[in-house]
């Protein structure tokens, strides 16, 4: 499937771009070379090839999750551009 300029047009209407000539031509140029890539990817024989969902054979490279000291309420409190004595004052964002 060709992408057209009317194609792109559609696209840029529901998207509310505004494309200048210059840009519809290259936003086509450039899906129909996108879309002229992806069928040279589809044509590769790929029978037999295990889905792959990462290239290592990794498992879980997470640290475990466990609980350290906490930080002091001072020392978390020092840099706040706002505070309480005991907490972060934030903006209000709920009326």
């Amino acid at each position: 499937m060709a992408v057209t300029r009317e194609v792109v047009d559609h696209i840029a209407e529901l998207a509310k771009l505004g494309l200048s000539d210059e840009e519809r031509d290259r936003v086509t140029w450039e899906l129909n070379n996108i879309l002229a890539y992806i069928d040279e990817i589809m044509a590769v024989d790929t029978h037999g090839v295990e889905p792959l969902h990462h290239v290592l054979d990794m498992t879980n490279v997470f640290r475990d999750d466990v609980p350290g000291p906490c930080l002091p309420r001072e020392e978390a409190l020092k840099n706040a551009p706002d505070r309480t004595e005991e907490y972060f004052r934030v903006p209000r964002v709920i009326k």
